[in-house]
């Protein structure tokens, strides 16, 4: 499992986690040491992340990312402001929705299960003219789920 990721849109942080292989888990550890730092550095971000590519997540690293997560909910502010989620395999969904359980997500999480759906409700959610009850519609119209 390969994570990328490009801030070159912060605060937006377009991240990518494919089937690749990860020697010694190097993409996954810069990534994890990526976000924590955007805590230590006090900046505030949101993640639009394509799992579409993902089908055999490394579930050797659930354990792992739950404890960083733990770690990260300790912060008094969360800098984490939301998260979109591009995820059309029910195998992923089903193992986000275990580590959820275990560990509630840092803010909103949108489940989405198209790209064009995903990247329109990016585009509403940093429009700061529009009302929350028009997103709360837009999710409801194309069936995101909100966590």
């Amino acid at each position: 499992m390969r994570i990328t990721y490009s801030s070159l849109l912060y605060p937006t942080v377009n991240v990518k986690i494919t089937n690749e292989t990860d020697d010694n888990n190097e993409y996954y550890n810069k990534f994890m040491h990526y976000w924590e730092s955007l805590y230590e550095n006090k900046k505030h971000f949101h993640f639009f992340m394509d799992l579409k590519s993902l089908t055999r997540p490394n579930l050797g690293l659930c354990i792992d990312f739950i404890n960083r997560q733990k770690k990260l909910k300790e912060s008094p502010i969360q800098y984490l402001d939301y998260s979109i989620v591009v995820v059309d395999n029910v195998i992923v969904k089903n193992i986000l929705n275990v580590i959820w359980r275990i560990c509630p997500p840092l803010n909103t999480v949108y489940l989405v299960g198209e790209t064009v759906l995903a990247t329109a409700l990016l585009s509403k959610l940093n429009d700061e003219m529009l009302s929350i009850q028009y997103v709360d519609a837009y999710l409801e119209i194309f069936n995101i789920t909100k966590i």
